[in-house]
């Protein structure tokens, strides 16, 4: 990588040439006045953009450190916070940022003070923060690697396990960022390197193994080298097995599946499938899939599931089941475990199939002064089912009730949650959806147990007579 080398002195000495010509006012009178905050800001990005970001500092905290000397606990308020705009502002301003930080906690981690250990461990972060956004820019990131290694060692040898896990951690992160930029035979050996360090029993943090996961998601659907992002994938997910939480070793257990069942992962997103030929392409090629290895993964399951929940309709309702018979088949020998949601979720899905065609029972009530539904009243009827905790289903609710997309005069829309609702939620439900009839809790329950709904949002559409005409995801 090339070198960077500081030309700041001599920049705002021209700086200030170029201020006194335009303005005819001394650059030390605008400090007086504060404008040079502004002046600095600009000229820093630019001596970032050509040189380095090692000295720059935001305002806030020139504005903090001309004044006086900072104290240990001051340092330690900054080091333990990044701007509120930090993620907004350009990799170059984010490395500043973080420097300026790194060497107040440098200090502060060589003061020998009460500070000194919560320092020591914001360096960590600091230094992992910085050389993710230097992988992610393609920029030389040994330096920071090395730093990252001599924090390491050090809680090593004083015995501090929960440290090294944090480094081992942060260092994997790096690496993994490394190889969506660059995927050359020895950036793989490093990343590799990087996670088979990871110890499982040491992975417990949900938000952190999702990050690991999505970044090795994100590396495998991009990287030219799909061989060797398999290789990789296939270790990233072998640790998170390995995780004594359960919701991490299931994103391992995807992991293992991602390589195979990837393209039908982007599908659930994709518009459905139109002609025979390309459905019978399409689920012949999954299923293929499915019975060569069946997944190993609950939501790899849930995936397989949404996708035959394309064809609960009237022309491909026998696909559909023959598919789910398939599916069962092929399960029968999978992890009990998992076998046990697989189950249920067929289960559900053969409620649906089920319920196309039949007339439902609508008798129950709004949740407004529990106000009887009386239908069917000679109008269509529309059950959109959704779930307060779920962001999609809430967006798609308040999504039809901005529309036109029903008339409320030719049509009734339900709107129905699986889940019990307490008085608070049903209120906001009230208020979001005003538009619509919000089905009480007993009637919502019942409806959503009857037609097996385990996929959200989903429509219900039926007719005059409250005949099932229609089920779908809303995607679809």
């Amino acid at each position: 990588m090339p070198q960077h080398h500081h030309h700041n002195h001599g920049f705002l000495a021209r700086l200030s040439e170029k201020v006194f010509r335009l303005t005819g006012v001394n650059l030390h009178t605008l400090i007086k006045f504060g404008v040079v905050l502004l002046i600095a800001i600009a000229g820093i990005g630019w001596v970032l953009l050509n040189t380095s970001a090692e000295r720059a500092k935001t305002d806030f905290e020139a504005a903090v450190n001309e004044p006086k000397r900072l104290t240990n606990k001051e340092k330690l308020r900054i080091i333990s916070m990044l701007p509120s705009d930090f993620a907004e502002k350009i990799p170059v301003e984010k490395i500043g940022v973080l420097n300026f930080r790194i060497e107040l906690a440098e200090e502060l981690a060589k003061s020998g003070d009460i500070y000194t250990e919560k320092a020591t461990e914001q360096l960590v972060f600091l230094y992992a923060t910085r050389c993710s956004i230097e992988e992610g820019e393609g920029l030389d990131s040994e330096n920071t690697f090395r730093k990252l290694a001599q924090l390491r060692q050090e809680a090593l040898a004083a015995g501090n396990e929960k440290r090294v896990a944090t480094v081992d951690f942060l260092r994997a992160t790096a690496a993994t960022a490394r190889l969506i930029v660059s995927s050359e035979r020895a950036d793989f050996r490093f990343a590799s390197d990087a996670i088979l360090n990871l110890d499982s029993k040491n992975l417990v943090k949900l938000a952190e193994a999702q990050k690991l996961y999505v970044d090795a998601i994100n590396l495998h659907t991009a990287s030219p080298d799909q061989d060797n992002s398999a290789i990789f994938l296939s270790l990233v997910a072998d640790k998170l097995i390995g995780s004594p939480k359960s919701a991490i070793s299931d994103l391992g257990l995807n992991l293992k599946d991602y390589p195979n069942y990837f393209q039908f992962h982007k599908s659930v997103d994709g518009q459905p499938l139109l002609t025979r030929e390309s459905k019978e392409q399409f689920y012949g090629e999954l299923f293929a899939e499915i019975e060569k290895a069946p997944p190993r993964s609950p939501v790899t399951y849930r995936i397989i599931i949404q996708l035959i929940d394309r064809l609960v309709n009237k022309s491909d309702i026998q696909t559909a089941s023959l598919l789910i018979e398939r599916l069962n088949k092929a399960t029968s020998t999978i992890n009990p475990n998992i076998k046990v949601h697989v189950d249920e979720s067929i289960k559900n899905i053969e409620k649906r199939i089920s319920t196309l065609g039949k007339t439902l029972d609508l008798s129950g009530a709004t949740t407004f002064d529990e106000t009887p539904l009386k239908l069917p009243n000679g109008k269509p009827s529309t059950i959109v089912f959704w779930q307060p905790s779920d962001k999609k289903s809430i967006e798609h609710v308040v999504l039809l009730s901005e529309s036109e997309w029903f008339d409320p005069w030719a049509s009734n829309v339900l709107v129905a949650c699986p889940t019990e609702l307490n008085d608070n939620q049903l209120k906001a439900a009230r208020k979001k959806f005003f538009e619509f009839k919000v089905i009480d809790n007993a009637t919502s329950r019942r409806l959503a147990t009857d037609i097996g709904i385990d996929i959200l949002p989903y429509h219900v559409s039926l007719d005059k007579d409250n005949k099932v005409i229609r089920l779908s995801s809303a995607k679809n």
